[in-house]
Formats: structure tokens, C-alpha cells, sequence
């Protein structure tokens, strides 16, 4: 949750099904500076999550997920691109009971980028 709004990062969506060369125009046009974060639609716990330094960078991540996408059909073709905010990221955990929501947790913490991808290209 941010509670200052004007930190919160651009977003766009796109698919593994358009043209990488246009998909990347349209997010360049939107977020104009790199690194860019790049994010599977669907998933949990920052799996499949990339930082991308460059339009080079960008291209052979699509790439790489297109051709993982072919033998592994589970995998989602929709993604975000998010223009990179750096510092401090919040984490609120709910849980329902009885039809009512409950918070659980709640903390701040900053993220340190281990490695640039998790899926071997």
C-alpha cells in the first residue's frame, strides 16, 4: 500500500502472443527510462519476476518466456511491465474467517535483487 500516490509505478499489460518488438515500443513509450520490472500476470511470491536493465535485456527475456511458454502451457501468455521504483516495499497479510477479513501481519522491508532471472535463459 503506498500512501504516497505519486510513487506508484506505471503499469502496462501486454502478451507473449504480440509481436516482441512492438510490445516493447508500447511499454517504452509509457515508461520512459529503464530498469523496468516485468512481472508473470498470474503468481505469488515474486516467481518469474525480472528486473530488466535495457531494451536488449528486455528482448531476450521475451524471448526466453515465449519459447518456455511453448513446452509449458500452464504458463500464462499475459504479463505487466512496471517502471522500477527503488526503496522500501510494504506487505499486509489477510486471512478470511467466518466471512470476515483479518489482518495477520504487516511489515516493511527492502527487497535485494539476487539474481536477474529464475528461469535459465
Amino acid at each position: 500500500m503506498l500512501k504516497n500516490k505519486i510513487r506508484t509505478p506505471i503499469t502496462i499489460d501486454f502478451s507473449l502472443k504480440d509481436q516482441i518488438k512492438t510490445t516493447i515500443n508500447k511499454i517504452s513509450k509509457s515508461i520512459k527510462t529503464f530498469p523496468v520490472v516485468l512481472k508473470p500476470f498470474e503468481g505469488y511470491g515474486s516467481i518469474g519476476v525480472q528486473i530488466i536493465n535495457n531494451k536488449n535485456e528486455f528482448e531476450k527475456i521475451l524471448k526466453g518466456y515465449a519459447t518456455f511458454q511453448k513446452t509449458h502451457s500452464s504458463m500464462s501468455n499475459e504479463f505487466l511491465a512496471q517502471e522500477y521504483i527503488d526503496g522500501e516495499e510494504g506487505y499486509l497479510d489477510f486471512y478470511s474467517f467466518n466471512g470476515k477479513h483479518l489482518l495477520s501481519d504487516a511489515w516493511m522491508y527492502k527487497k535485494h535483487q539476487v539474481g536477474n532471472n529464475n528461469l535459465g535463459f
